[in-house]
């Protein structure tokens, strides 16, 4: 059973815990009202910022792609290029060399001609005239053999 003094020291506890528990109260909605502040000027900002570097890197990302997309194609319209030129030029050169075979069987054939003058002339003058024939022979081949004495001095290897 509760005394009197134990009725008045409830009392007196009650009545100086009354005053904290409700400065307690007052600190706690005082916190509550901090917390809610700084969540807004901190984390709503944070928030807008994350969204926006996330756009901007989303753009960058799309911006590098489009740069790589670009530069495949610019590859590409090289390549293409260089195989056109490469194709012409084969061309040009397929061309001048079909021009040069037409030129140098025209001048085999003009050639063929003239030996073959030159054989019939030839052989005309040595039935003409035998012996100035051999005599000219004999002197060209005189001259031929002293040519190459001299050219390799005492050596045979010709």
């Amino acid at each position: 059973m509760l005394t009197t003094d134990d009725t008045d020291i409830n009392a007196h506890a009650m009545d100086t815990t009354k005053p904290v528990g409700l400065e307690a109260a007052q600190d706690r909605d005082q916190l509550a009202t901090d917390e809610r502040v700084l969540r807004a000027t901190t984390v709503q900002p944070l928030r807008a910022d994350t969204k926006a570097a996330n756009a901007a890197t989303g753009e960058s990302v799309k911006s590098a792609k489009d740069l790589a997309k670009d530069a495949k194609t610019v590859a590409a319209d090289a390549w293409q290029a260089a195989r056109s030129y490469a194709k012409s030029a084969s061309g040009t050169a397929g061309e001048k060399l079909g021009d040069f075979k037409v030129k140098a069987s025209e001048r085999l054939g003009d050639l063929k001609v003239k030996a073959t003058e030159f054989q019939g002339t030839a052989a005309k003058r040595i039935s003409e005239e035998p012996i100035k024939a051999v005599a000219i022979g004999a002197a060209a081949g005189a001259l031929l053999a002293a040519v190459m004495l001299r050219r390799g001095g005492s050596r045979r290897d010709y």
